[in-house]
């Protein structure tokens, strides 16, 4: 019995892989209770083996050496930061969860993505609802293609989707401007190049001196003075991931997987600020469930 102990030992010492195999290598920005959320949903109902990586504890990782190393079946990259720095990895399949963003670039084949982004009929539906005809948003060149699209989908449900560029976050103040008198509803979207805490304070300041309803892709800016915005079920997101990691762990290959926006979503409002408005928020009762913040 000692003999086999000590072979073991050895193994174990020679391939530290082995003392540590896991299926899901986990790589997350911070520690944060919505990522907490998303975590329990991709826990429920499955026992995946995992190895979890926090950014923001560690100064440097070698994503590609542990890969390497640990061979994991799969990497869930959680947040946009886990994305970028999984994007170095070109074999191991990832599935990425909570990316805020509208991109341009190619995508790579080993990733899927469960997307935080609602899709553009039901932002349409929601324009109608509140009798916005020409919406204006305002976005960088990376948003472009994503707007384009959208575009498409608002002029079959009536509505004129106004897009202007802005090459930076200082460029947005002048944008705006340049939509108040174009537009009767601004669509606030997810763009990373332009997106920071003032740009949004902007938008909302727009949105109040000019009373046009904004509308927004996270709800987290209905405090900030957005009329409405889609609430996104983080547990259920997590579970989605879940259910592709299954299929990617049974041999499925990520390629043939299509990325997939959030299924369980909920509509909230500010009452205060539909009220600022002369807005209602009964036409809203067409597209869904209600909550008020």
């Amino acid at each position: 019995m000692r003999m086999i102990l000590y072979f073991i030992s050895i193994l174990i010492f020679a391939f530290p892989g082995l003392a540590a195999a896991y299926d899901v290598l986990v790589v997350q920005d911070r520690q944060s209770p919505v990522y907490d959320s998303l975590l329990l949903g991709f826990r429920s109902g499955h026992h995946f083996k995992e190895r979890v990586i926090v950014l923001q504890d560690y100064a440097e990782n070698d994503l590609v050496k542990i890969i390497r190393e640990d061979h994991p079946a799969l990497v869930l990259a959680v947040g946009g930061k886990a994305l970028s720095e999984s994007r170095i990895i070109n074999q191991t399949p990832i599935v990425s969860v909570f990316t805020y963003g509208i991109q341009n670039s190619v995508q790579p084949s080993n990733l899927v993505q469960i997307k935080m982004q609602v899709r553009a009929e039901r932002f349409a539906a929601l324009f109608h609802a509140l009798g916005a005809k020409r919406v204006g948003t305002v976005l960088s060149a990376a948003g472009l293609r994503y707007a384009v699209k959208a575009a498409e989908v608002f002029r079959k449900a009536g509505i004129t989707l106004v897009i202007l560029e802005a090459k930076k976050p200082g460029f947005v103040a002048k944008q705006l401007e340049a939509l108040s008198n174009t537009a009767d509803a601004i669509w606030l979207l997810p763009d990373p190049a332009i997106i920071t805490s003032d740009t949004v304070e902007l938008f909302a300041t727009h949105s109040m001196r000019y009373r046009l309803p904004l509308v927004s892709f996270s709800d987290a800016h209905l405090k900030k003075g957005a009329a409405v915005a889609f609430s996104i079920d983080l547990v259920d997101l997590g579970k989605q991931a879940a259910e592709v990691a299954d299929q990617i762990i049974a041999g499925e290959n990520p390629e043939d997987i299509e990325d997939f926006p959030p299924r369980k979503i909920q509509l909230r409002f500010n009452r205060q600020v539909l009220e600022h408005l002369n807005l209602s928020p009964g036409p809203l009762l067409t597209i869904g469930g209600l909550a008020s913040e």
